[in-house]
């Protein structure tokens, strides 16, 4: 899974002359090479509780410092150690400064009955079960990330273990780690030469964005979510609290396992099987297990999709009605192959194309059950969203202009 996770502001520093305040939502730049009073006074304004510890790993052939930033406060205690540049620890500072997100969580979870429940699975190690019944489009989990570290740092070929230097951050970072166990409980996959924390990490991490770079992120109790290709929640990523909540995409039962994709979703079974052979496993999804003519009616339904979802781009206005049969067409697949947390996406695409072609009401009617799907299953703060209400008072305006050109008409009349 890679989701975007988009700073709040871009931070205005003077390299020069560091203030000794956050401006906004940005903390003041600081790393081993900040004079030692001067980092004492930014520190006492950061969520940092650990001074940086810094290295530049050349041995991968890089020429970037990199740090690790601790806070040992961070989610209600539990702390966070982050391996990243200095320019994306200022950024990610007030997120991480901020308690009440976690309070929110946890305040929320006591106030209704577990959902959930961590239990050994045949085959599988841990894994997750319903305890109750979870209605469609809820948000049952929420967890926030114990590590967050840059991929930069990481070379690319991930049986080779990490940089030669980088043993002395990863034991840092897991040293300033409060709730180590929450961490280290996780599955390894990646052999005694790996360090703990970077075999962790690859073996059960995110993969997202913070401040335009791309970083792996940890989020413990969404780690133990099953993969499954036709599965029954959605990770969403919030950029305010750097939080990642599991929603369910359908009605899940009592002992019901619960799974996500790590994959994208809505691929046939042969890319299916090319992706996950980066995570080291044969799927045995319900999907991916059931009998060879219900895989190949799936795999013609997914590719149908694709084939409905070009095609649409192509249809010339004159052809109106072939393109409402099309959509009607892609909507069944779409709900068939039970891809809700998709929906947003794809209405997004209907709501552009009806647009270009005149049709304002109907632009505006997948605008709004775009934007509905995106809340649900992204951030409702993040790009998307925020680039879809902009879309809509276009909309909106255009209809209005609409609407006062057609009473004017009717007033000469």
């Amino acid at each position: 899974m890679f989701i975007h996770l988009y700073p709040q502001t871009q931070c205005p520093w003077d390299p020069t002359t560091p203030s000794l305040r956050s401006d906004g939502n940005c903390s003041a730049l600081v790393d081993d090479d900040t004079d030692e009073s001067l980092a004492h006074r930014i520190l006492a304004n950061t969520p940092w509780t650990h001074a940086p510890y810094c290295l530049v790993p050349r041995s991968i052939g890089s020429e970037q410092k990199f740090c690790v930033y601790s806070s040992s406060a961070f989610n209600d205690g539990s702390g966070i150690s982050i391996i990243a540049t200095p320019e994306t620890a200022a950024t990610l500072a007030a997120a991480v400064q901020n308690p009440s997100p976690a309070w929110r969580a946890r305040r929320h979870l006591a106030h209704q009955a577990r959902a959930y429940s961590v239990i050994p699975m045949p085959g599988k190690g841990m894994g997750v079960i319903a305890t109750r019944r979870i209605a469609q489009f809820e948000a049952f989990m929420t967890s926030f990330p114990a590590v967050i570290a840059d991929n930069d740092f990481f070379p690319d070929d991930e049986d080779a273990g990490g940089p030669s230097e980088g043993k002395r951050l990863f034991q840092r970072a897991l040293d300033q780690l409060s709730d180590k166990k929450r961490f280290l409980s996780l599955a390894k996959s990646k052999g005694e030469d790996v360090h703990v924390l970077e075999d962790v990490l690859r073996t059960n991490a995110f993969g997202i964005t913070v401040n335009g770079r791309d970083a792996k992120g940890l989020y413990p109790e969404i780690a133990r979510l099953n993969h499954a290709c036709d599965p029954n929640a959605y990770g969403r990523f919030t950029k305010g609290d750097l939080a990642m909540s599991a929603v369910a995409t359908r009605d899940i039962m009592p002992g019901e396992e619960i799974t996500i994709s790590y994959i994208p979703l809505g691929m046939p079974t042969p890319y299916r099987a090319k992706s996950l052979a980066n995570w080291g496993f044969n799927c045995t999804c319900g999907l991916c297990s059931a009998p060879a003519e219900a895989r190949e009616a799936s795999d013609q339904r997914r590719e149908r999709l694709v084939d409905i979802f070009y095609a649409m781009d192509k249809v010339p206005q004159s052809d109106y009605q072939e393109l409402v049969d099309l959509t009607r067409e892609f909507v069944d697949l779409l709900q068939i192959e039970r891809l809700e947390a998709k929906v947003g996406e794809y209405f997004q695409a209907f709501m552009r194309i009806y647009y270009n072609i005149g049709d304002a009401d109907s632009a505006m009617r997948y605008a709004k059950a775009a934007l509905r799907y995106a809340e649900t299953f992204g951030d409702p703060e993040g790009g998307f969203c925020e680039g879809l209400r902009r879309d809509m008072d276009v909309i909106r305006r255009v209809l209005d202009d609409q609407k006062e050109m057609q009473r004017q008409r009717q007033g000469e009349e």
